[in-house]
């Protein structure tokens, strides 16, 4: 089931805030094709460069034609926005790979796409920043 805001007329909305799976072990074909998975070590080195991937649909392919498509990535580490990738239809697939470091502790990485149809939705993966 994915943790939908509600608009005004109590209808869910998946165009309205940011869309995330309230239970990972029990996803939708919706969720599987919009939850970003992000690829990460589990512990980096403080101020050291590593590498990310963060990939839409890499439970259940998404589409990417020009009526849908994934319109942009982006990453962050908690709050703090690092990157972002615009793709384009038919011609991009919705996956970004990062070369990033964190300068400061943080307790994960959010990743954060925009699909033309069914709006914003977000994937996480926890990591230990060490001095």
């Amino acid at each position: 089931m994915v943790n939908q805001v509600v608009n005004n007329l109590n209808v869910p909305s998946l165009l309205v805030g940011v869309n995330e799976s309230l239970d990972p072990r029990n996803l939708s074909d919706l969720e599987k094709m919009h939850l970003p998975v992000i690829t990460a070590p589990q512990t980096v080195e403080r101020d050291e460069l590593f590498n990310v991937q963060v990939e839409v649909g890499a439970m259940l392919t998404h589409p990417n034609d020009c009526g849908h498509f994934i319109m942009a990535i982006e990453l962050y580490a908690d709050d703090t926005f690092l990157a972002r990738v615009d793709l384009t239809p038919g011609s991009a697939a919705p996956c970004a790979c990062l070369r990033i470091r964190l300068r400061q502790a943080a307790k994960g990485l959010v990743a954060c796409c925009a699909c033309n149809l069914h709006g914003r939705w977000v994937g996480r993966k926890e990591i230990a920043v060490e001095s």
